[in-house]
């Protein structure tokens, strides 16, 4: 993958107490999140595993967890199987079928992890469940990164440590191993004895430590924070495996560097869901005081905390970021400084800790306003949190900055309402140019019969039947480009291997009167190519319109001379080139000449619609025209073909 993995957002609890981190954890509603002891029974429940199971903690602690299963699960011993595997395999992640407190069924994603001790003694296992009934499975994986929070150090030490399909470890501030993981024992195939105080060198090829690129590592993640990285890494035994790195420089509260987090993926042989489900391993850390620094470290979310009352009790380094407040300027604050003038008069703050109370989640998009007052548009998510006594100790609120997207929407909508009022007019255009060509008709039949009857007189009219005929003439002229023009919007024309030479041999034979009268020369230079690969049909009408422009735009001083030259560029395109010797065209001209209805010359007939379908018809197939002229010299239209 090329594109960064997204950055999930994390609660952030800032300089709470452990009891408050453990609240945290407690307090999750999205997610099952409880203990088993060995021999699979419920030893703690959170309260997402009170909403989603239904059961109290006095109703289910203590009961063997197969009370979630189907009868025909259990019949099979299926719960038993899942703690062998689980057991047997480090981890056990399984879909299926599980069982509320009320019978109803829900699909639930299960992952069971065994735990052990320092001294490798199976001390229960985590189970964490997920209803995926009705969630987005993307939405899930992100939020899964603030569900994994447990309830004291040690246990938050052994989750790490479980840890299997990825290594993370930790750097001292030289780039030495610090720690080292079952997941990184198991990807990179060294012991923690083998490998802890050595330097982290060791795990990439000679040709990177030759560049010295796990210095260069190190030192882009202590000036920017972070690093991320995919390549090649070296394992124990030699072989080679492509990983997904990620280094973050890890500062105590003083700023001074006190080591690095490494975190290696291999994505060999990995599907998407589990590069996502990596991020939730990302964040993770060895103590509370690693993981509060970590949170205070992202950037693309404003994570903060309220109090009851929505004062600003956190802020991180997204928020102000997004936000533009510093820490100083807003801690204490209440949060509807980040509303405009209208929600605040309209109490919508409140409404949102209202919804948050009632619904457990109250969830948002909508207008915030910066600092300096600009505007964006921002996802916001809110959640209340509560003690072990149900009393409301604030809220968490998550903010993501989406104003590019909006901004996106807009444009594609503001498009395709353009695209449709083009329509309607081509329509129009069509229609009406259709609608005319019976009355046009009928006035050239009256004016014939109104020449008959006028018989000998008619020589006296003379000047003003002329005027006439020359209207209809052009009148019928104009509805003709008219349909030509619409007709660009309907029809499609297939490609074929168009000859120029053969081209304009048709092009000088319709033009012939013209070229004859004006004592025009036309000639074709085709070294750099003989053909292009275009619709027949347009490609006349685009050298038919260049060559005929040429020849009526020419210079009363001199005979018209029309060059037809063509040229290869370096990117493939193909230049077709036709110059000429005529009137030339002003500068501030030469931007409308393409426009309908716009001449440079009024003095010459014309309607004004060839240049215009010229550039119609390149606009249609993705090629362009471009064009230099003098006045009084002559003009080069160059049209440029993919």
């Amino acid at each position: 993958m090329n594109s960064e993995p997204e950055t999930l957002p994390i609660i952030h609890l800032g300089t709470q107490s452990a009891d408050s981190y453990r609240l945290l954890v407690e307090n999750v509603t999205d997610y099952a999140i409880f203990m088993l002891n060995p021999t699979g029974h419920v030893s703690t429940w959170n309260l997402g595993a009170r909403k989603i199971k239904q059961y109290e903690p006095n109703e289910i602690i203590g009961k063997h967890f197969s009370v979630f299963y189907t009868s025909e699960a259990k019949n099979r011993e299926y719960p038993a199987y899942e703690l062998r595997e689980a057991q047997a395999r480090g981890r056990f992640e399984d879909e299926g079928w599980r069982v509320r407190k009320d019978g109803s069924v829900f699909w639930a994603n299960v992952i069971i992890t065994p735990l052990y001790n320092e001294e490798k003694t199976l001390i229960g296992f985590s189970k964490i469940t997920r209803d995926l009934s009705e969630r987005k499975k993307a939405e899930d994986d992100l939020f899964k990164a603030y569900e994994w929070l447990k309830e004291s150090e040690e246990r938050y030490r052994l989750l790490v440590d479980g840890v299997t399909d990825y290594a993370i470890f930790m750097l001292d501030p030289a780039g030495n191993v610090a720690t080292w993981n079952q997941g990184a024992q198991k990807i990179k195939g060294y012991e923690a004895k083998e490998v802890i105080g050595k330097y982290f060198s060791k795990f990439y090829g000679q040709d990177a430590i030759r560049q010295g690129y796990p210095e260069h590592e190190l030192k882009e993640a202590k000036a920017h924070g972070r690093f991320e990285d995919e390549g090649w890494r070296i394992r124990k035994d030699g072989s080679s495996f492509w990983a997904n790195v990620i280094i973050t420089a890890i500062y105590n509260s003083k700023n001074e560097l006190i080591g690095y987090s490494k975190i290696t993926r291999d994505l060999t042989d990995k599907k998407q869901l589990e590069e996502k489900l990596f991020r939730t391993h990302v964040e993770l850390k060895e103590s509370e005081e690693k993981t509060r620094l970590l949170i205070d470290s992202v950037k693309d979310y404003a994570i903060i905390m309220l109090n009851p009352d929505g004062l600003v009790v956190t802020w991180n380094a997204g928020a102000e970021r997004i936000k533009g407040y510093k820490q100083q300027e807003i801690v204490g604050k209440h949060f509807s400084s980040f509303y405009g003038r209208e929600a605040i008069e309209q109490n919508f703050p409140q409404y949102e800790l209202t919804k948050a109370i009632e619904n457990g989640r109250f969830e948002d998009e909508g207008w915030r306003i910066r600092k300096d007052g600009t505007a964006f548009w921002a996802n916001v998510v809110l959640s209340p949190i509560y003690n072990e006594e149900n009393r409301l100790l604030g809220f968490a609120k998550i903010t993501r900055d989406l104003t590019e997207r909006r901004r996106n929407e807009d444009l594609m909508k503001k498009n395709q309402e353009l695209v449709r009022i083009n329509n309607d007019l081509d329509n129009f255009v069509y229609t009406a140019s259709h609608d005319l060509k019976t009355p046009i008709t009928n006035l050239e039949g009256l004016l014939l019969a109104l020449m008959e009857d006028l018989g000998p007189d008619v020589e006296k009219h003379e000047n003003i039947l002329s005027m006439m005929r020359g209207s209809i003439k052009t009148f019928k002229n104009v509805i003709s480009d008219l349909t030509e023009i619409t007709q660009l919007q309907q029809e499609t024309h297939t490609s074929e291997k168009v000859y120029l030479s053969e081209m304009l041999a048709d092009v000088n034979e319709h033009l012939k009167g013209l070229i004859n009268a004006s004592k025009a020369r036309v000639e074709l230079e085709t070294e750099s190519f003989e053909f292009l690969q275009y619709s027949r049909k347009n490609l006349r009408s685009i050298l038919f319109n260049l060559v005929s422009n040429a020849i009526k735009y020419a210079h009363p001083e001199r005979a018209p001379l029309v060059r037809i030259t063509t040229q290869m560029l370096d990117t493939g395109t193909h230049v077709l080139s036709v110059s000429d010797n005529g009137l030339g065209i002003s500068h501030h001209q030469t931007a409308k000449i393409f426009d309908m209805y716009k001449r440079a010359h009024d003095h010459v007939e014309g309607t004004g619609i060839g240049l215009y379908l010229v550039k119609k018809i390149l606009d249609n197939s993705g090629d362009r025209i471009e064009v230099s002229s003098k006045e009084g010299e002559g003009s080069v239209f160059s049209v440029f073909f993919k």
